[in-house]
């Protein structure tokens, strides 16, 4: 698909249910229709119910088995909330798709959560290496403040361009640990303030920090990269969400991961999270 620079572009090349389900099953099948339950090829096309049928008697759509599948919603506003949430560098709240879209509130947190889901996929098994930078943050949740509903959450950025934002159950030295260990692959070093968390950072790799009270950058070390990062993300969560539950905190984290992740390659988003559903 050529790239697609504005809201506008979108809305022509998902005009229609027609171009959004031939734009879908490209995506799905780019070597020629197969079955979802038996995975043969001899299937026929029933353009009276835009169904196919397979040798194994079933019948399905192209998006059958998808974060789409049984939604009353057609395809063209499914597309322009794909598209919503992916080029929304900060995202997009369920509010503003029921407006942009013209939906209940229900169905726009509906179709927001899904869209999520696909999105988090991406995001399975990511593993970081290289110069791996860390840094602690606190971000609220469920309206509270740093020592009630409050989070703890370790951002984890690679300076090859990856990064993951992940929920400390308590913040204490072999938590950090812990998740760093499940996050990353081979480390080069990692690059920290000088916070008491960090202090047996060096079990896991060669560990530099730098102390902000006396400086910001020591050389190469400093943690500029996941302070970028962790500063978009509050702008958008205090900007657009204005405030997340806890029990979804680490959904909006990994979109926001999604979306860092690729932010090079902003015209491949929307098929990314269409190959993921």
């Amino acid at each position: 698909m050529q790239k697609i620079k504005s809201l506008v572009e979108a809305r022509k090349e998902f005009a229609t249910q027609e171009q959004c389900e031939a734009h879908l099953t490209k995506m799905r099948w780019p070597d020629g229709v197969t079955c979802p339950r038996c995975g043969s090829q001899n299937v026929t096309y029933m353009e009276s119910r835009r169904k196919w049928q397979c040798k194994c008697r079933y019948q399905f759509s192209a998006t059958s088995r998808t974060f789409m599948h049984g939604s009353h919603i057609d395809l063209p506003r499914w597309m322009m909330a794909i598209w919503l949430m992916c080029h929304s560098p900060k995202g997009v709240s369920s509010k503003q798709i029921q407006r942009e879209l013209g939906l209940t509130y229900k169905s726009a947190w509906y179709m927001t959560q899904r869209i999520r889901t696909a999105m988090i996929r991406d995001q399975a098994g990511v593993k970081l290496s290289g110069i791996i930078e860390l840094d602690d943050a606190v971000v609220k949740s469920n309206k509270g403040t740093r020592w009630g509903g409050g989070s703890y959450v370790l951002g984890m950025a690679s300076r090859e361009g990856d990064i993951k934002l992940q929920i400390l159950q308590k913040l204490k030295g072999e938590e950090v640990r812990r998740v760093v260990a499940e996050n990353v692959d081979y480390v080069k070093a990692f690059y920290t303030d000088g916070h008491k968390l960090y202090r047996k950072m060096h079990e896991l790799g060669p560990h530099s920090y730098v102390v902000h009270q006396k400086q910001w950058v020591d050389g190469e070390v400093h943690v500029s990269y996941v302070e970028n990062a962790w500063s978009l993300f509050k702008r958008g969560l205090v900007g657009i969400f204005h405030h997340v539950s806890t029990k979804y905190l680490q959904d909006y984290l990994d979109e926001f991961c999604f979306r860092y992740r690729h932010r090079h390659e902003k015209a491949k988003l929307m098929d990314l999270v269409l190959a993921s559903c």
